[in-house]
């Protein structure tokens, strides 16, 4: 059988490696707020589309009913022929 070399990588000082190990999940928390401020201000958005919509469907059908409801009361009066 052959001989397997395993390559380890020289030992790095400990305080420097917290000290990167640190720096890069301090990076992460920067995305992942960035990226709930992101969600958040898209779900916001979300609503107030949806209660814009809301609002401009209940006016819409109010004045389709006013208009309808002018259209009622100005049909003339039907009299029976006998």
């Amino acid at each position: 059988m052959s001989d397997r070399v395993q390559i380890q990588p020289a030992p790095a000082d400990a305080d420097q490696l917290a000290r990167s190990l640190e720096l890069e999940l301090a990076q992460k928390r920067l995305v992942w707020k960035h990226a709930k401020e992101r969600k958040k201000s898209v779900r916001s958005l979300a609503v107030l589309f949806l209660f814009l919509l809301f609002a401009a469907c209940l006016l819409g059908f109010f004045f389709a009913y006013n208009r309808v409801n002018e259209e009622r009361q100005n049909r003339p009066v039907a009299t029976p022929n006998h």
